[in-house]
């Protein structure tokens, strides 16, 4: 069995991201700014023709990272690539959602953004600005009529670059520290997402049980009678549910998510504050640009 390579480096959430002017400002000169896809992360692995992937790791999994079945068209495409691990999401060419991508219909394509090792070179302590060079030296291989592999565009941060991803749909972005070495694992404040979030208010039911005892998750359900769970979001909250849980069964909550899905639920709720007597949101709105997930 062919061991997994290294587990992903993953984008950190800033509380309160610059915008407008700061952003710019902030960013400018030492980031570079890439679009955040949505799709499924994957690191493949190209060693003398044979092509392996790996899934991230998914919470309660014991973070083992899942082998990944690819498409016969992407393998082929795949194998011109020089030796080396990549980084990167499978994405559904035809789609701009996660759940476009396992659609029988799904064109996938595997959008490479890093680059772990080439020949026998382990890059993960170099700079990002180096990998990304290195990365698309090697992207060069590709058949030039190929569509099956690709890149994002890696260019100067800028809020107007923001604002045009939200404008066609897009997630957001994630800025990149142009010195940042590759931290397999880490959530990494060299790797920031600046992303749309959501709010709504929803009715608490009950309590999940979890690593943090029978109250760890707060079972809320919406006006349309839609049920979600969210992490109960401190040990002070915690503590104060813990000493009279039913006095918090019927008390609203706003909460934080990215949107809604086909389904109606909430992707990437998050508590956000108890509403208040006068504070009921029974719409979804926009909140300000935040990088919750």
């Amino acid at each position: 069995m062919i061991a997994p390579p290294p587990r992903p480096m993953l984008a950190s959430s800033v509380p309160k991201l610059p915008h407008a002017a700061d952003f710019d400002r902030v960013f400018a000169a030492d980031w570079l700014l890439e679009e955040k896809l949505d799709g499924h992360r994957c690191i493949i692995r190209v060693r003398d023709a044979e092509v392996a992937a790996w899934s991230r790791p998914q919470p309660g999994k014991g973070g083992v990272a899942l082998s990944r079945a690819l498409p016969p068209e992407m393998v082929a495409v795949l194998r011109t690539l020089p030796t080396g691990d990549y980084d990167g999401e499978i994405v559904n060419a035809h789609g701009t959602k996660s759940w476009d991508v396992v659609r029988k219909t799904a064109h996938q394509v595997f959008v490479a953004f890093d680059l772990l090792r080439i020949a026998d070179y382990d890059v993960l302590h170099m700079p990002y600005e180096h990998r990304r060079g290195t990365l698309l030296e090697a992207l060069r291989r590709l058949p030039p009529t190929q569509n099956r592999v690709s890149t994002v565009e890696s260019s100067t941060p800028s809020w107007a670059a923001v604002q045009a991803i939200w404008k066609r749909g897009g997630e957001g972005a994630i800025v990149k520290r142009r010195t940042s070495p590759y931290q397999p694992g880490a959530r990494s404040g060299d790797w920031v997402k600046v992303k749309t979030v959501h709010n709504a208010t929803l009715t608490i039911i009950g309590f999940e049980a979890g690593k943090n005892g029978p109250y760890s998750a707060l079972q809320l359900r919406d006006a349309q009678n839609r049920e979600t769970t969210v992490k109960t979001p401190d040990r002070a909250t915690l503590d104060r549910i813990t000493l009279a849980p039913h006095s918090f069964v019927g008390r609203e909550v706003v909460i934080s998510f990215q949107e809604r899905t086909p389904s109606g639920s909430y992707r990437h709720g998050r508590f956000d504050h108890f509403a208040g007597p006068a504070e009921v949101l029974d719409f979804v709105q926009p909140a300000t640009p935040r990088t919750r997930r």
